[in-house]
């Protein structure tokens, strides 16, 4: 048995002195050549304002424009407001950079004839027949989807609104128009009544491409409201807030709402004008 623990013994004692051998150090990777103090003398610096672009997409549209010499270098800050560009390189190549810079640093280009023309229809719909001679040609095929679609039977056009705006704006777009009450009345009530229909668009008209490769006119957040005032009082009738996308010349229902036992509908328009 003693030949078998001697074995034992000298087994872990390899093992043992195997686990405490130092491992081999790694080489140390090669230090970098120091900077030629030469090169770094010809290069100068020069900060930029950016006025008009993001300098994050300024920096990485004119990176490839560095010479790429040890030591050459765009960078970035937008903070507090202060949008700007460093730049360190030869003298030619910020020149190309400073060119490049007031070349792309403008504003956005905007088109010359971008002015849409909104036009707002408002009609008044019943369960029971209405006359639609009134009714525009261009409407025709709006009421007639509308019939199929709604309990309606008969559709009045009582109002139409034409607003011109500029395109792609971040303004609000605010409308309002009036109507005599009586002339329409949503109520048995005989004393006067004036109707005020008011509509918005929060960040104004945008445009965006088409899947069919065409343009089509964006408002993210369209408003409309109609109230009734009579005399001193005014109570609020009905409300349509949505988002909406058409394109040029189409008519787009924006939404419907129940006044009472009538029916509110809007209909929009957008056309670009000269």
């Amino acid at each position: 048995m003693t030949p078998i623990r001697t074995l034992a013994f000298a087994t872990l004692l390899v093992s043992t002195l195997a686990a405490q051998a130092p491992s081999a150090t790694p080489a140390a990777p090669p230090k970098a050549p120091a900077p030629d103090l030469a090169v770094l003398k010809a290069m100068k610096s020069k900060l930029f304002i950016i006025q008009h672009r993001d300098p994050a997409q300024m920096a990485q549209v004119l990176h490839p424009m560095r010479s790429g010499a040890e030591g050459s270098m765009i960078s970035w800050t937008n903070r507090d407001g202060l949008n700007t560009l460093s730049a360190r390189d030869f003298p030619e190549n910020l020149a190309a950079i400073e060119e490049a810079v007031k070349r792309l640093d403008v504003p956005a280009v905007t088109q010359k004839a971008g002015d849409v023309e909104l036009t707002v229809q408002v009609l008044f719909a019943s369960k029971g027949p209405a006359p639609e001679a009134g009714l525009p040609d261009d409407l025709q095929g709006v009421v007639k989807q509308l019939k199929g679609t709604l309990a309606y039977r008969g559709y009045t056009l009582v109002a139409t609104f034409v607003q011109r705006v500029g395109l792609n704006g971040d303004r609000t777009i605010q409308g309002r128009g009036q109507l005599d009450g009586n002339a329409h009345p949503l109520s048995d009530r005989k004393d006067p009544s004036q109707l005020f229909m008011d509509w918005e668009s929060d960040r104004g008209v945008g445009l965006e491409p088409a899947e069919d490769g065409t343009s089509r006119y964006v408002l993210r957040k369209f408003q409309f409201w109609l109230r009734e005032r009579r005399g001193t009082s005014s109570e609020n009738l009905a409300k349509v807030e949505t988002g909406i996308t058409l394109k040029e010349g189409e008519k787009v229902v924006v939404g419907t709402s129940v006044i009472k036992d009538r029916g509110l509908i809007v209909v929009l328009t957008a056309r670009r004008v000269n």
